[in-house]
Order: structure tokens, then C-alpha cells, then sequence
């Protein structure tokens, strides 16, 4: 589905959003095969830029039962490992780590996207998603910056649940949003309400927190957008310390920069239990978010 797609489907053409939804299922949904994992992906954009509604759901799950189908179902269901950090923090590469363990199924921010504040129909969705990958496989990933507010939600429902969070420099984060997201009017901000200044709204705005507009917008080298980057990189670290404090046993945080050496993957692989994955030097998504564009949705 090109852009031109999602941006007609995005505007509702001046219809219901859902409706528009509908009717490009049906006109696009025959160019991919029902049971493949290209459907899958088409079928999640459309979630991306209309959101998880019954139609869409019920197709995606209808293509995911049917392309599980041929493998061997588990006595036991797997783990749910959950992948955290800010974004900019080596997610990516965390992703593809997991994904080289045998029997994982490791996916970096499969949609729906999920609110800061997360809704009901988000987070269900998920979950049933995550109960049905886990008859199948060994260990069932995702990392996403927006599972930090949903974590007591999914330990509710995943006794067994595990959490990586990632923690990079402040600084070095912030600058790498700045290069991927740009400076002055016209570029994205997630971090303020969407109608508010001169920033560009985006469907991944609502996964971020709201921080009050800034009196002062800046220049137009965005040191406004960068000071509320900041604050939310250093908020986030805190809370991924609070989880670690909460949940102890089920909590592992790693620092990005170490996220290559050998003896971080060791210890990743071991505190997930679920055998040994491939070491390697990885580095994703540098300068870049190309790497883990529907590369790693499933």
C-alpha cells in the first residue's frame, strides 16, 4: 500500500474512517495471498492509519490462524519477552537479537500502534495476538517504546512475562531524534498536543506523553523540541528503573552502548531461558528507521 493510500485512508476521503477502511480492504485485499505473511503486513498498515477496527481485526487474525496453521503447536505456551526503551535506544538491534534464538517470533512495534495512555481495543488486541503466537512458539517478542505504561496490564495476563529495557545517554538519544524527526516548523514533535505550534501531526503522536507547549518555540534549530526530548528520555529512564524495583525478577536493563558486546547477549539469552541466540555485532536503524520498518512485523 503506497503513501498516497494510507494518506486517502488517513483523511477518510470525507467519509467514516472505518468505512474507507473497509472498502480498501476489499479493492487491495485479493493482491495478497489469505495465510501469507504479506497479507499480514498490509492488513497492519491499514490498522496503523485507521486503527484496530472489527473488520480490520477479524481479517488480520483470520490471515494469522490460517499462516500458523501448518506449524506444530506447543504442549506449553511460550514466554512473552517485552522489549523497552525511549526509541533511538537500539531497539532494533534488541529485535533482531531475540529473533536469532530457535522457536522465537520477535517483532519491533507490530501494530496496533498503543496510546501512551493505553485503550482498551489497543491492548486487546495485542494480547489475543500474543496468546495465540504463544502456542507456536518458544519465545514471543515485541519491543516498543509505548509497552512502558501497559506493563501491569500484560503481567495480569502473562504471569510468566518478561521485560528488556534499554537505556542509552540522554544526550546521544535526544540528538538522534533530532536527526531523524528534524528542526523548525513543519517537522514532527510527538511530544506536544497535535493542534498545538508550528509541528506537523503524526499517527505515532498519540504514543508519546503530552508535555505543556513550550512559552518559547525556539529557533529554528529546534532547541525547544530537543529540550522536550530530553525530558522525556530522562522520564523514561526513571520509570524503567520503578519497573525494575517493582518486578525485580522479571526485569533486565541493559545500556545500548554495551548492547553489542558479547557478554550483554550472553546475559540477555540467559535471563530470557529460552536457549542461546546468535552473537553478533549489530547495530540497526543508525541514522536511519529503515531497519525495522515492517521488517520485524508478523
Amino acid at each position: 500500500m503506497t503513501s498516497v493510500h494510507r494518506a486517502r485512508i488517513a483523511h477518510g476521503d470525507g467519509r467514516g474512517i472505518e468505512h474507507v477502511a473497509t472498502e480498501w480492504l476489499a479493492s487491495f485485499g485479493a493482491d495478497y495471498p489469505v495465510g501469507s505473511v504479506a497479507r499480514g503486513r498490509f492488513l497492519l498498515q491499514l490498522i496503523v492509519a485507521c486503527g484496530p477496527y472489527p473488520v480490520l481485526r477479524d481479517a488480520y487474525f483470520d490471515n494469522l490462524e490460517r499462516l500458523l496453521a501448518p506449524l506444530p503447536r506447543r504442549m506449553h505456551p511460550g514466554r512473552l519477552v517485552i522489549g523497552l526503551g525511549s526509541g533511538r535506544c537500539g531497539s532494533t538491534s534488541l529485535t533482531a537479537l531475540v529473533s536469532s534464538i530457535a522457536g522465537a517470533c520477535a517483532t519491533h512495534e507490530n501494530p496496533p500502534l498503543l496510546d501512551w495512555h493505553p485503550r482498551p481495543p489497543q491492548l486487546d488486541l495485542h494480547v489475543r495476538r500474543f496468546t495465540l503466537l504463544a502456542q507456536y512458539f518458544q519465545v514471543v517478542f515485541d519491543a516498543a517504546h509505548w509497552w512502558l505504561n501497559a506493563a501491569p496490564a500484560l503481567v495480569a495476563a502473562f504471569p510468566d512475562l518478561r521485560f528488556v529495557g534499554l537505556i542509552r545517554d540522554p544526550n546521544a538519544t535526544t540528538r538522534s531524534f533530532m536527526a531523524i524527526k528534524g528542526a523548525g516548523p513543519g517537522t514532527f514533535n510527538h511530544w506536544v498536543a497535535a493542534d498545538e505550534g508550528p509541528w506537523r501531526a503524526s499517527v505515532w503522536d498519540h504514543t508519546y506523553p503530552d508535555y505543556p507547549h513550550p512559552t518559547l518555540i525556539g529557533p529554528a534549530d529546534g532547541s525547544a523540541k530537543a529540550a522536550l526530548i530530553g525530558r522525556y528520555v530522562r522520564e523514561y529512564h526513571a520509570s524503567l528503573a520503578a519497573l525494575q524495583r517493582r518486578w525485580p525478577d522479571r526485569t533486565l536493563l541493559l545500556q545500548t552502548e554495551e548492547l553489542s558486546a558479547a557478554k550483554t547477549q550472553r546475559r540477555l539469552y540467559r535471563f530470557i531461558g529460552a536457549g542461546r541466540g546468535v552473537l553478533r555485532d549489530l547495530r540497526l536503524n543508525t541514522s536511519t528507521i529503515e531497519d525495522g520498518a515492517q521488517n520485524f512485523w508478523y
